[in-house]
């Protein structure tokens, strides 16, 4: 008798620790598919909107995204989008208006933050684990 009880003691403390180590994982998988997810909708919309500026202005040298980093720590977090070439403000903004309606079209939700005077573009994007400001090198 004695053995049966330690052995089910044994078997409901291992479900638990596997249990905790389970769930941990997939925190972890959930904060880093959301990191992927606004990356790569980050790297299309720029994509997208630096392709339709290239074939508006025909005579401008192409221009493509060489990088997207996210920059930061905490629960506010920098999209640093790396353009080749340059650009005007213009252009710049478009991007960043693409960009952050890619980020929108894949089911976050974007803010309109008119109060802050850091960025002349201050929209960010809202996520379950960070705030995302987009910003063009």
């Amino acid at each position: 008798m004695e053995q049966k009880g330690q052995i089910s003691i044994e078997f409901v403390l291992i479900i638990g620790l596997m249990l905790v180590i389970v769930l941990a994982i997939a925190g972890y998988a959930g904060y880093a598919n959301e990191n992927n997810a606004i990356a790569a909708a980050a790297r299309e919309g720029a994509t997208n909107a630096s392709s339709n500026i290239v074939l508006l202005n025909r005579s401008m040298v192409p221009i493509k995204v060489e990088d997207i980093s996210l920059i930061g720590s905490g629960h506010n977090l920098t999209i640093q989008i790396d353009i080749s070439g340059t650009i005007s403000s213009s252009q710049n903004k478009t991007i960043v208006d693409s960009t952050l309606n890619s980020i929108v079209a894949q089911g976050y939700i974007r803010v309109n933050n008119t109060n802050s005077s850091n960025s002349p573009y201050a929209d960010y994007i809202v996520a379950k684990w960070h705030n995302y400001n987009i910003t063009l090198v």
